[in-house]
């Protein structure tokens, strides 16, 4: 077997020290060095002869090195100690070329080759996973609306290339959107209106000698022509609120929130009060001026599912064909439990099955629009987030409920993942209800994340308990109703409304931008020829602060749900139908916020 050529430098040192008897040490003798030397001559000649082709050179560096012992103990001072050492330390090795090596060199440097080829595959493959195709088409569900619009222009650009022009040889994939409801059918021809609010939707606006071209948007608003509300909105999901607005019956029949089992005097009017007359007639009106949508719940009064359910049997609908929107709310099996003192709380899917039930026979209907769950916190007994959704899911197959939503599930990763348990099943989580006011905007950033996950927020306590009404401020802290007795400075500290003046002031100025804006509408409408067919837009000409901040709930993205139990605060209601509250107007409120604190 012929060695391969190896360049090896060695170096040797024989060490002798000899350790004296008192002075510790002296030095080696002549003899000493010559044995050195000739040990060192010796592995050399080993070397050379180990090499055949010569092509081994040995340097070889004698070094002597000499180290003294002491004494440990006094037994040990006379005795003559002598130590020596030796060491050989490899300085350099260098290999030749691959054909050169030992057996063990191949397998090394084939080894190493190797997991360079295997690093260098993982980061080729790491790249490609990281760049995406150029007709690598994300899903429709992950793009935004600005990215379909962009995608199908540009699909529809390049077939009109290929194809010489021609749009009645376009082709292009779109969506398959399953829509679980009809159009409004309402959507085009408008509600009637009644003193506020209402449709506003002009009549010119279909052509006359029943052609296919319609007025352009620039054309609609020198005409006077406005927003339809009972059409679909672009960011809500299959569950449609018309107008997105709402009312809740949270203060219906009970006694503590002012309601009154029988007549009225007028004392207790100004006061607040209302009776069973007050509720139907402010249901029946908003009901035939486009707000359907109707919030509910077990924990209510039971006194407010009666009347909805008497209301609802003899209304008068008017051109509200749909009829109302009702939503019903299954409360925290916990909470439940203490109110009713029930020994164990209500617990799995059947227990929510149930409560849709029962709440659709005490509203005397055979299914409702939208069934919510309020956060069962800490958990839901009996099978947690799995029994929560299955229950959901039943509600649905049941046709108890065509949609369901949850109450106050702040948590946006536990709501994700609802969402993702019912989608695998086919259904969704359509709404999700918080509060949210002008004054109170800690909940501001659980809109945004409701709506990327696909859900409507329902707003609630959207007044903040009459502070972001605007209406108190710490010039007039009553409100500008006479003081009740010595010493009475309204429901809210003053301090508290100093800190507010900046967004009170901000809300009054809107109020002025916002009426000047309509009536110079209106000026437009009358100033259209022929007067816009003679058909004038009811609108709220005298908005208020309340509604500025009603509508900045709405502009928003949310559906603000207010409390009504009279018609006066119907009317405020049907007031904010028919305008929007611009973007520029939203920072303006936004910073005045910011600038108090809120």
């Amino acid at each position: 077997m012929t060695m391969p050529p190896i360049s090896i430098s060695i170096s040797i040192g024989i060490g002798i020290s000899i350790s004296g008897r008192r002075d510790g040490s002296r030095r080696p003798s002549s003899a000493s060095r010559t044995t050195t030397t000739i040990a060192a001559v010796l592995v050399a000649a080993v070397l050379v002869l180990a090499g055949v082709d010569g092509g081994v050179a040995a340097l070889v560096h004698p070094s002597s090195s000499s180290s003294s012992s002491s004494l440990s103990s006094s037994s040990c001072r006379r005795r003559r100690c002598a130590s020596s050492s030796s060491s050989i330390s490899i300085v350099g090795l260098r290999l030749g070329p691959l054909d050169d090596l030992s057996e063990y060199g191949k397998e090394k440097e084939k080894s190493e080759l190797d997991t360079l080829v295997s690093k260098r595959e993982a980061i080729k493959r790491a790249r490609i996973a990281n760049t995406k195709p150029d007709d690598d088409v994300p899903r429709m569900d992950d793009m935004s609306d600005e990215e379909i619009r962009a995608m199908l222009l540009a699909k529809e650009e390049e077939a009109r290339g290929k194809r010489g022009g021609g749009d009645d040889d376009i082709i292009f994939a779109m969506p398959d959107f399953k829509i679980k409801r009809s159009s409004s059918s309402n959507a085009g021809r408008g509600l009637s209106s009644g003193s506020y609010g209402g449709d506003v939707v002009s009549s010119s606006s279909a052509v006359p000698d029943g052609s296919d071209d319609a007025a352009s948007p620039e054309d609609a608003e020198s005409a006077g022509m406005f927003v339809d509300w009972t059409a679909d909105h672009d960011d809500e999901n299959e569950f449609h609120v018309p107008n997105r607005i709402g009312f809740t019956v949270v203060d219906w029949g009970d006694v503590r929130k002012g309601y009154v089992d029988g007549k009225l005097k007028k004392k207790d009017r100004a006061a607040g009060r209302f009776n069973k007359s007050d509720l139907k007639k402010a249901y029946e009106k908003l009901q035939r001026n486009g707000i359907s949508l109707v919030e509910t719940s077990e924990s209510y009064s039971p006194l407010a599912d009666a009347l909805l359910n008497e209301f609802h049997s003899g209304c008068n609908y008017g051109e509200n064909d749909s009829g109302p929107l009702m939503a019903s709310t299954f409360p925290n099996p916990w909470k439940h439990a203490f109110k009713t003192r029930a020994l164990l709380p209500r617990r799995g899917a059947s227990a929510i099955v149930s409560a849709a039930e029962g709440a659709c026979e005490r509203l005397g209907m055979s299914s409702m629009g939208l069934y919510q769950i309020e956060n069962p916190r800490p958990f839901y007994p009996g099978g947690g987030t799995s029994a929560l959704a299955d229950g959901m899911l039943d509600v649905i197959s049941d046709d108890h409920a065509r949609y369901v939503g949850c109450v106050n599930f702040l948590d946006v990763r536990k709501l994700a993942k609802l969402q993702k348990r019912l989608r695998a099943g086919g259904e969704f989580v359509a709404t999700n209800r918080f509060d949210f006011s002008l004054t109170n905007r800690a909940n501001a950033g659980l809109i945004a994340a409701c709506k990327k996950i696909g859900i409507t927020p329902l707003c609630t306590n959207v007044l903040d308990g009459g502070l972001a009404t605007g209406r108190y401020t710490s010039t007039n802290p009553t409100g500008g109703e006479v003081s009740r007795g010595e010493g009475d400075l309204g429901p809210y500290p003053v301090r508290k409304l100093e800190k507010l003046d900046v967004l009170f002031r901000a809300q009054d100025g809107l109020r002025e931008k916002v009426n000047r804006r309509i009536g110079d509408m209106l000026m437009k409408f009358n100033d259209a020829p022929g007067g816009g067919g003679g058909q004038v837009p009811r609108i709220n000409r005298d908005v208020t602060t309340t509604q500025i901040a009603i509508n900045y709930v709405r502009a928003k993205g949310a559906v603000p749900l207010v409390s009504v139990t009279n018609v006066r605060m119907a009317n405020e209601l049907l007031g904010c139908l028919g305008w929007e509250l611009s973007e520029e107007e939203v920072d303006e409120l936004d910073k005045a916020c910011k600038s108090c604190g809120v």
